[in-house]
């Protein structure tokens, strides 16, 4: 096996999200969404100044959280959701100011919004779609097992003409941390099979992994 994906998509940002709340929400009669969107705007600044252009994403369910996630991996992370609307967020993040502006997506079942935060707070809604629920479809001839040994988990995929393609490890390091990367199957050098499974299993790899590190999929 041959370690290749070991980088999250993602970054927590909801410590920072609620501070900034908390700090800048002192007047009672300014709406809540004008307070988020000026904090949102604050963290996205932050982090572009870090990671490059990005969205600020919002789970509602099944846990609340808020990530900041790099253009390059917006359209894995936003899996949950029709082309169209991955298409809508992907033409916001080439045209927007990040300087001065942050994207955000909330992800709110079985709606997802977009926004554009702009510098005095207001949060102007630019797009919204439906969150596609249904379960994920294995390509035609792939299929996978569980295994586990102790606390580390492993989903073993397999294609009926390839044969082993890969697995997703799953490995719990501490109380509320936990690992999850891919591994390919690599028998010892570049061949056409070793192409063939890396084309198939890394695209549907790593939309699992996103899905587990956001914590959509179980």
């Amino acid at each position: 096996m041959k370690d290749s994906h070991n980088d999250p998509i993602s970054f927590s940002v909801k410590h920072l999200i609620e501070n900034g709340i908390v700090q800048i929400h002192t007047d009672p009669n300014r709406p809540f969404l004008q307070v988020f969107g000026s904090v949102a705007l604050q963290v996205a600044l932050a982090q572009y100044s870090e990671w490059d252009r990005g969205i600020i994403l919002g789970l509602q369910a099944p846990r609340k959280d808020f990530l900041y996630v790099p253009q390059a991996d917006s359209s894995v992370a936003l899996w949950m959701t029709s082309v169209e609307f991955k298409r809508e967020v992907a033409s916001v993040l080439q045209q927007y100011d990040p300087s001065n502006e942050a994207v955000v997506v909330m992800v709110v079942p079985p709606k997802v919004e977009l926004f554009i935060a702009r510098p005095n707070g207001v949060m102007d809604m630019v797009g919204i779609s439906n969150v596609i629920l249904t379960p994920m479809k294995m390509p035609t001839g792939v299929s996978f097992r569980k295994e586990q040994e102790g606390t580390t988990f492993y989903y073993v995929f397999t294609h009926k003409e390839l044969g082993k393609l890969g697995r997703i490890v799953i490995k719990q390091q501490s109380p509320g941390q936990t690992e999850i990367k891919c591994e390919i199957v690599d028998n010892g050098g570049f061949s056409s099979k070793t192409k063939q499974r890396a084309e198939i299993f890394y695209p549907l790899a790593q939309q699992l992994i996103a899905g587990m590190e956001l914590g959509l999929l179980k």
